[in-house]
Order: C-alpha cells, then structure tokens, then sequence
C-alpha cells in the first residue's frame, strides 16, 4: 500500500464538511455534491465527510457509504476525500472497507468514546483498519484521546498512519511530537484557525476548519497569514469575520456542528437540519448570526 499520495496531497486546508439533510432529517445529497464542488474549487487541500462537524455518530454504515461516493464524485479526482471512521474495531474496519469501495482517499480515525483503550490496542485497532481499507490513516488527538510521544512512537509501527491531527491543543506537546517525530507523520492543527499562527510556527502544514466551509477564500487566507507568521492579518481577520462566528459555536453543547449548518442554511446552502440529540439556534441567535454574515460580506448563494 503506498500512502505517498495522501501525504503529499496533505498540505493547506482541510475542510470538514457538515452532512446536510433535507427538512425530514434524510441525506440531501444533491447539496453535499454542490458543496463538495464549491470547496474543490476554493482551494482547500481536501474535504473530510463524517467527522465531528458531519455528525458521525448519527450516520449509519450505508449513509456513510453513501456520502462518500457522492463527495468523491463531485470532487472529480481534484481533492482528496477522507472518511471518518469510528466505534468498536470491527465496525470501524467495516466502515474503512465501505469507504475505499466508494473511492475514499484517506480515513480519519474518530476518536473513541466511553473508553480509553491501552496503546497495544489501539495499535492492532489502526493496523486491522489499514488493512481493511487499504487507505492512509489520520489520527485525531482530542482531550479524551490524547496521542504523546510515546503514544506516537507506538503508533509509527503502523505504515498506515500517516497524519495526526491534534484538537488537544497543547502548544508544547504538539511541537515536542513534532521535534522527536518529524516527517514521519504530517502534523494537522485541527484546533482552527484561532491558535492557527502557533501552530504553524511549531510544525503544522495543514488546518481543519468549519469556517471554509461558508468561504473558503477567508480560511485561506487565514492559514497563508499563519504560515508567514504575519500576525497582524491573522488577527484581523479572525476579529472582523470569524470571532463572532467562533464563539457562538462555543455558547452551547453541540453548537459546533449546529452554527456551520445555520450558517450554511442562511447563505444558501441545504438546510439547518440537525439529527437529535443536536437542537437548532435559538431565533434570537440565528439573527445575529445572519446579520454578522451580511455585514462581514460572506458569500450569499441564496439567489444562484
């Protein structure tokens, strides 16, 4: 298995992609093939289907099959696609398996829950999903899931993990792995683009972000700022166009996924349809968030 091009195609923004519904709470995949479209076209290195912000959890293994086919499709061989992938290792290798048939590129490993399994297994967890899909593997280090050095080390024996994506956001742990590991992974700041100026100084080449979601062109822009180390941009814009934006999806429980869809929604793309256990905006929210993006100029498609 030859992972090369994964890595190399990892360089830039990563966007994550919501999972739009219709009004019933089914796919609407007509919009995420708009989407996926728009976002190849904008710049981004690459579009994750099924992450956080695409409500993996409430999607079961034919939707995910589903909305990896269609990403793939819309993104025309430009980008590459990831999937995330999850829960107990024989539904997860199930999942890596539906998701290189429908031309996936790479897999984004969630992270698990209701456990914290030792290292020896999550090592056999990501070799079994390597052999499964065939596909390169993103790690993603969360507060409950945390990849350190030693955690890495371990993990460099699986030549299917080839990037780590790092929502912990220990500055001083992330840049330690990058000093003891170097190339042997591609370092990921999946924190966004609030610390992304930090990051990129301590040995990120990639950002994720939601926000790209709604203008690609900003998260560009804000992640050219960070590699330059040009502070003064980076904080000029996340004060003008993203704070507002950033901290709305921090008010409440599961707002992070609710305020891109919102967003989304209001400038013309699918609906703000959330599978519960996730609620909608409150009106007086969803106000202020319409009137932020007029104001800031975020691209409306409501009349294309």
């Amino acid at each position: 298995m030859d992972f090369g091009r994964l890595r190399s195609a990892l360089n830039g923004v990563l966007a994550f992609s919501p999972t739009f519904f219709d009004t019933g709470g089914e796919l609407d995949l007509d919009a995420l093939a708009r989407h996926v479209d728009r976002l190849a076209d904008g710049g981004v290195c690459g579009v994750v289907v099924a992450g956080g912000v695409g409500e993996f959890y409430a999607l079961d293994d034919g939707e995910l099959r589903e909305l990896v086919a269609v990403a793939v499709d819309a993104a025309a061989g430009r980008i590459p696609v990831l999937a995330g992938v999850g829960h107990a290792t024989d539904r997860a290798a199930r999942q890596a398996r539906l998701a290189a048939g429908a031309g996936a590129a790479g897999l984004m490993v969630n992270p698990f829950y209701f456990i914290r399994p030792e290292p020896a297994g999550i090592i056999e967890h990501c070799r079994r999903l390597g052999e499964a899909g065939g596909l390169g593997l993103m790690m993603f280090s969360t507060r409950d899931a945390v990849y350190d050095v030693p955690a890495l080390q371990a993990l460099s024996e699986v030549d299917a993990v080839v990037a780590v994506k790092d929502e912990f956001g220990d500055l001083d742990l992330f840049a330690e792995c990058v000093r003891q590991l170097g190339d042997r992974y591609v370092w990921v700041n999946g924190m966004a683009e609030i610390p992304a100026v930090e990051y990129a100084a301590r040995g990120a080449v990639v950002m994720t972000s939601g926000i790209v979601n709604l203008d690609p062109a900003l998260a560009l822009r804000i992640w050219d700022a960070a590699e330059r180390g040009d502070a003064d941009t980076h904080g000029r814009l996340m004060a003008e166009r993203v704070a507002p934006i950033a901290e709305l999806r921090t008010a409440r429980p599961g707002y992070h996924i609710t305020v891109i869809k919102e967003a989304l929604s209001l400038l013309g793309t699918g609906t703000a349809t959330v599978r519960l256990p996730l609620v909608p905006l409150r009106p007086d929210e969803r106000e202020a968030l319409r009137e932020h993006l007029t104001r800031t100029g975020f691209p409306d498609r409501t009349a294309a």
